[in-house]
């Protein structure tokens, strides 16, 4: 009886091996020809046509990336023609271990052999020696006294050359030759700079993406703003405007709102009274602020004059400059800060002093 059911057993076991093992080479000739396939395609061309057209596509392989992942990206960008053979061919052949993560500059035209070996190469990867991230709200002193603390050149070498450097970027046709004239234009971003870098690689890349802001965003809006508006208001003049909604405005929200006070104090030839002008003007903190300061006679100092100040008071990022483009339609003439950073707006200045007297704003 024993011996039966040991006999019973070992055919039933036997059997499962068997057809696990039948699955598992039908699994493995289903990815050696799927890879061959994929291999054939890939030297013989798509179904497009006997070759693939060459195009040069730049990917992004994230550092988390495995080896699928690597796959379905080079998928997405047509690079391969089946994820799946690209897969088991760098696991067969070790590759898999050996990619490398970062920017890549491929081509449509590389077999999968030849992208695999790219991929395990510094010549097809993007080697950035410098990063430098400009936050929204910086002047120019402070973004050369971030990039002279990263190391790259010193505060003075940045600010000679944007004063004084040569930049041909259209935008600037309209801009008054004055000093500091760069300052709102050096667009807040992250920015990758070359090996050994010159502050005029820095600058450059703001002007070129303030630039790109420009052609998307600016140009097309602002003459619908000026209709809506009744007046002109000219690029300089909106930079201007953003770089103090920039300064003013901690909460992102209330932005559009800033900037209709600013509007409808213009249109009323009313002074701006923009709290942040007088520091940027003293080059003192808003809680150190003396009322004399109030009264210091200098250009951007908006409590004693109308109208705009000479120039931009910060370098302000899109969410400012969008909001420039597009006010709120209020008839807010008062805005005063509360202690949270947020503002109290009415039209009211009896209802404005009140707030203030009440401790609800400063």
């Amino acid at each position: 009886m024993w011996q039966r059911i040991i006999n019973i057993s070992n055919y039933l076991f036997g059997g499962l091996f068997n057809i696990g093992l039948a699955v598992g080479l039908i699994v493995v000739a289903y990815f050696v020809t799927t890879w061959a396939f994929g291999q054939g395609l890939d030297f013989f061309g798509s179904d497009d046509g006997l070759f693939r057209e060459s195009r040069e596509v730049v990917v992004e392989i994230p550092e988390e990336a495995g080896s699928r992942d690597i796959a379905r990206i080079l998928l997405y960008y047509e690079l391969i023609s089946n994820e799946w053979s690209f897969y088991l061919g760098a696991m067969l052949n070790g590759s898999s271990n050996h990619f490398l993560r970062g920017t890549f500059t491929l081509n449509t035209d590389m077999s999968e052999s030849h992208l695999m070996e790219a991929l395990q190469s510094t010549e097809y990867l993007h080697v950035e020696e410098g990063r430098i991230v400009v936050q929204e709200g910086l002047a120019n002193w402070q973004i050369a006294g971030l990039a002279a603390t990263l190391g790259y050149f010193t505060s003075a070498e940045f600010l000679y050359e944007a004063e004084n450097g040569f930049f041909s970027h259209g935008f600037l046709v309209d801009i008054t030759e004055r000093a500091n004239r760069l300052q709102g234009f050096l667009f807040p971003d992250t920015y990758n700079l070359p090996p050994n870098p010159v502050p005029r690689d820095l600058i450059v890349r703001q002007l070129g993406r303030f630039e790109e802001i420009y052609i998307e965003s600016i140009q097309p809006r602002l003459p619908v703003l000026n209709e809506e508006l009744g007046r002109t208001i000219t690029l300089e003049q909106l930079i201007i405007i953003a770089s103090i909604i920039e300064a003013e405005a901690v909460v992102s929200a209330e932005r559009p709102l800033v900037a209709s006070v600013i509007y409808n104090r213009l249109a009323a030839n009313m002074p701006l009274e923009m709290i942040s002008t007088v520091v940027y003007a003293t080059n003192t903190r808003p809680d150190q602020l003396t009322a004399a300061q109030f009264q210091v006679n200098h250009p951007h100092n908006t409590f004693n004059r109308t109208g705009l100040p000479v120039g931009a008071i910060t370098n302000p990022g899109l969410s400012s400059i969008e909001a420039a483009l597009n006010p709120a339609n209020t008839d807010y003439i008062y805005m005063a800060k509360r202690a949270d950073g947020s503002h109290f707006f009415t039209s009211d200045r009896a209802a404005y002093l009140a707030a203030r007297a009440e401790g609800d704003a400063e």
